[in-house]
């Protein structure tokens, strides 16, 4: 399921970037598998991986949220922030946009006010069953 794979990749992507990842995980885990857990663990791999290519660097935050009615995702960095062409036309902003409309859920890109990047995914929790995508 996502949560395995999650703790399999992120010391390898620590490892391969040499970012330090703080990984927290919060509320009532449910069974994350299938085309739902895929979808959510691209847009995982993309946001960090934008990090390790553009924001310069050597600190990430992921969090994974599970609520009743859903999951929610955040990878964050206090970096250079992404240009406003990049947010809107960039190939792994698009992907990541469309993993997440397949999914039923929403991708969002803010500001943390430290500075940096910080992209928010979330998930229904139907769309998480296995089924979706």
């Amino acid at each position: 399921g996502l949560e395995n794979t999650l703790d399999w990749y992120l010391p390898i992507m620590e490892r391969q970037s040499g970012i330090h990842i703080s990984y927290e995980k919060s509320g009532e885990p449910f069974e994350v598998n299938g085309n739902g857990a895929i979808h959510v663990y691209r847009v995982l791999q993309e946001a960090l991986n934008n990090v390790s290519r553009h924001a310069g660097v050597k600190q990430a935050w992921v969090r994974l949220r599970f609520t009743s009615t859903g999951l929610n995702l955040e990878v964050e960095d206090h970096g250079s922030g992404i240009a406003p062409t990049a947010m809107k036309k960039g190939i792994g902003m698009v992907a990541m946009r469309e993993r997440a409309e397949l999914l039923g859920g929403t991708m969002e890109v803010g500001k943390p006010s430290q500075g940096g990047t910080v992209v928010r995914l979330a998930v229904p929790r139907e769309s998480l069953d296995g089924h979706a995508g």
